[in-house]
């Protein structure tokens, strides 16, 4: 696409009626009246040969070409309103800048609610946009400009990123309620011989439960593996499967959780950025806002009785 031929003005527009689904709406929200966001689109719908946008109900419906466009359109204004973010101050309260975060599905988890609910108060206009990365990609994703921070376990490598401990994590290992052997302590051999579900995030490789049972001479080969822990809790919850997870997720989902004979070891996360990045007054104050979170809730958090404690 040649640049010049397309007014850069408009991709606001653009934005704010995918957003919106309503011109009107979409002009409240640029703060423009109703017959320059029409005249916009119009423009825009010349220089695409297409409607981009279609009436439905009482707003509009995005055409497959707007759909098409947005996440470049997404993306480059995302880009744009952070590089002129003024680097000598920044107010969260009146920001409207993106961060990138790359976390797994546990942190995620445990994160998320507590800090969307602390934008709401403090930062309206803040958006963030959560992923999954695959480790091996984070350094260099973060150097590209990709993620802004990204949270995983300890080791990972990278001279140009620097690092943060955020929490650490016990692991517990879940059943259904009628598991035979939900009220019970489960001996070594027993625990190998549960019908284990493995969740990692790589289709290869031991997963976190093998790797346990193999530090203990002992192996087990998974019945089913999964990339992510949500799903594999309801896979417990209607079938005599088990599954090692971290504690945080038991609180609220129900299952029986074993006395297992062994110490249960804990996963470290990490909040990793990029060096070059150190200075940046946006990205110091979520990173302040993510630790103050990890200091204070999940230390705060009870512990997950077990089914025999329970029973």
């Amino acid at each position: 696409m040649n640049l010049r031929t397309l007014d850069l003005n408009l991709l606001p527009v653009l934005e704010a009626i995918h957003t919106e689904r309503s011109l009107t709406r979409a002009s409240e929200s640029l703060h423009i009246t109703q017959p320059a966001v029409s005249n916009a689109l119009a423009r825009l719908r010349t220089h695409f040969e297409d409607p981009l946008f279609v009436r439905e109900g009482r707003g509009v419906k995005p055409t497959a070409m707007a759909e098409a466009l947005m996440p470049a359109v997404r993306d480059a204004l995302d880009r744009l309103r952070a590089g002129l973010e003024p680097r000598s101050a920044f107010a969260p309260e009146r920001s409207t800048r993106v961060f990138n975060i790359a976390a797994r599905d546990a942190s995620a988890y445990m994160l998320a609610p507590h800090l969307a609910r602390r934008l709401e108060a403090e930062a309206p206009g803040v958006r963030i946009a959560w992923s999954q990365a695959q480790r091996a990609a984070i350094s260099t994703e973060l150097a590209s400009g990709r993620l802004d921070l990204a949270i995983d376990v300890p080791d990972l490598r990278g001279g140009d990123m620097q690092r943060r401990d955020l929490f650490t994590t016990p692991y517990v290992c879940l059943v259904a309620q009628d598991h035979p052997l939900a009220r019970q302590t489960v001996t070594l051999e027993r625990f190998v011989a549960l019908r284990h579900i493995a969740v990692s995030s790589r289709r290869e490789g031991r997963s976190l439960v093998e790797e346990v049972a193999r530090a203990a001479g002992y192996r087990i080969t998974p019945v089913l593996r999964m990339p992510h822990h949500l799903p594999a809790l309801e896979v417990v919850r209607t079938t005599q499967l088990a599954l090692f997870a971290p504690a945080p997720l038991a609180r609220e989902a129900g299952l029986a959780v074993l006395d297992l004979p062994f110490a249960v070891p804990s996963l470290a996360s990490v909040l990793y950025w990029r060096r070059e990045n150190s200075e940046d007054p946006a990205l110091n104050w979520l990173r302040g806002v993510l630790v103050d979170l990890s200091d204070t809730f999940l230390a705060d958090a009870a512990p997950i009785p077990s089914a025999a404690q329970l029973a």
